[in-house]
C-alpha cells in the first residue's frame, strides 16, 4: 500500500515542528518509515548525500518516497523468505531463536537487544525446540507495519 499525497503531507507536517516548510535531513529515515517504507541505513545515507543539504522540503520527501529502491516491508517479503531459506539447510522452515537473535543483533542493519526483545514478544518460539517459523516471522514483520495509522 502506498501513502497518499495527503498522508505524505501530514507526515511532513508532523516532522516540521516549527512550521517553516523544512525538516532536518536527519529525520528522512523516520519520515520514510512513518510512511511505511523500510530504508536501510545505507539507503538513508545515500539519500542524505543526494539531498546535500541540512534540511528538506515536502517536494523532496515526495520525490524520495517515490524512489522504487526504497521498499516497503511487503515488497521485501520474498527477499526475506529467500534469505531464511538459504540458512535452513534441513529445510524445516524454522530457525533457532538464539541464532535469530544473533543474526538480528549483529548483521546488516542490526537491531538493538531491546528491539529484538520487542520482536520476540510478537512471534512464537517453540518451547520444546526453541525454533521459530521464519514464514511466521516474516509475516509478523510485514504485517506489523501497516500504513493505516494516519
Amino acid at each position: 500500500m502506498s501513502a497518499s499525497p495527503d498522508q505524505i503531507q501530514e507526515c511532513f507536517s508532523i516532522f516540521d515542528k516549527d512550521n517553516d516548510g523544512k525538516v532536518s535531513v536527519e529525520e528522512i529515515g523516520a519520515c520514510l518509515r512513518s510512511l511505511g517504507k523500510s530504508p536501510t541505513m545505507a539507503d538513508i545515507e545515500a539519500i542524505k548525500t543526494e539531498i546535500g543539504a541540512k534540511d528538506f522540503d515536502i517536494n523532496t520527501l515526495k520525490s524520495v518516497y517515490k524512489n522504487p529502491k526504497i521498499k516497503t516491508p511487503q515488497e521485501q517479503q520474498k527477499e526475506m523468505l529467500d534469505a531464511f531459506k538459504a540458512l535452513d539447510k534441513e529445510g524445516h522452515g524454522t530457525i533457532q531463536g538464539a541464532e535469530l537473535r544473533q543474526l538480528l543483533t549483529t548483521l546488516g542493519d542490526y537491531l538493538s537487544t531491546a528491539e529484538v526483545d520487542e520482536l520476540f514478544k510478537e512471534i512464537t518460539v517453540d518451547s520444546a525446540t526453541g525454533a521459530v517459523s521464519y514464514a511466521n516471522l516474516v509475516n509478523t514483520i510485514v504485517s506489523g507495519y501497516p500504513l493505516g495509522g494516519f
